[in-house]
């Protein structure tokens, strides 16, 4: 099944924390908008309010793991479609301000204490 249609994984703790995540990344978003780079989110973006990798807590956590740790999450919609895989731009957004936090006050966001979750079996 495509993991972005996957109902049974949204739990109430991957709605809240996503709820949080797509927050953020709405704000990044404007100001990466603002620089000239436009909001390219897919519409089952998992730092989009209400999809459901943004209710799943299992991709909440391999997002906010791959922000925290500058490692690329990758979009879940072209993975599903086909298409040219590229960045998730909801992470790109978020990792540009943590990047930016992190150059103008000198502190670092810490590793997390998890793994990243395996990948889906293809079936």
């Amino acid at each position: 099944m495509d993991p972005t249609k996957d109902h049974h994984r949204v739990s109430p703790e991957g709605r809240q924390f996503g709820e949080h995540m797509a927050r953020l990344a709405d704000k990044a978003c404007l100001v990466v908008a603002r620089e000239g780079d436009e909001d390219t989110r897919c519409k089952s973006c998992a730092l989009r309010l209400g999809t459901v990798p943004n209710g799943c807590l299992q991709t909440q956590m391999d997002v906010a793991k791959a922000i925290a740790e500058n490692v690329p999450f990758m979009c879940h919609q072209h993975l599903r479609d086909g298409q040219p895989t590229t960045v998730c731009h909801g992470w790109f957004a978020v990792s540009v301000l943590a990047r930016r936090f992190e150059e103008d006050t000198g502190l670092t966001l810490p590793p997390c204490n998890w793994e990243f979750s395996p990948p889906d079996s293809v079936k």
